[in-house]
């Protein structure tokens, strides 16, 4: 199991990008403490899964000073028998005040992939901003049958949908690693 814990004080801001492409972790449990007045976090989490491939990812983002901020953002494609098991947690204590925390989590599966992604609120505050958002679901037939009548394979359909899908997220990484995350995608599809 593989452990991420980061402590944001005052006024800090902490973006964490998390890549996992048929990764060797099985498990990753990621600890975000907001400690400080104004402190800010960005996670990006993008998952790519084929063959066989499992994984188990929580996260638990925790305000504790006033005014912070998180974001906690998800994409995954999950094929063949691969899975991903999620759950996302955003706590707001006592004494958070004016906190924005939100969780976002949108998984495509295709052939026999299974997806699991359950986000939490715990709030004990209550001048605050939360929320949480989380979809999990097939490809729609239609659009893959559209664009099988124009010429393309079942495959390049597939591969169309996850490129567009994938495409705003990657965004939010560095530029430098943009391409090389394309790469990749397009390597293990």
């Amino acid at each position: 199991m593989k452990i991420i814990e980061r402590i944001i004080k005052d006024n800090q801001k902490c973006t964490l990008p998390f890549i996992w492409i048929n990764g060797e972790e099985k498990e990753v449990n990621v600890k975000i403490r907001l400690v400080g007045k104004g402190a800010s976090f960005h996670m990006v989490g993008l998952f790519l899964g084929t063959g066989s491939s499992k994984i188990v990812f929580n996260t638990d983002v925790t305000h504790e000073g006033e005014n912070t901020k998180s974001m906690t953002t998800i994409r995954g494609v999950f094929k063949n028998n691969s899975s991903i098991d999620n759950d996302g947690m955003v706590r707001i204590q006592n004494g958070a005040r004016g906190s924005d925390g939100f969780f976002s989590s949108k998984i495509i599966l295709f052939d026999d992939a299974k997806g699991r992604s359950v986000p939490s609120l715990e709030i004990d505050e209550n001048d605050l901003k939360a929320g949480h958002a989380s979809t999990i679901g097939r490809p729609n037939e239609d659009q893959i049958f559209y664009m099988r009548s124009r010429g393309l394979t079942e495959k390049q359909a597939e591969e169309l949908i996850i490129s567009g899908f994938f495409m705003p997220f990657i965004s939010y990484f560095p530029k430098s690693e943009q391409n090389i995350l394309q790469k990749k995608i397009r390597k293990n599809l």
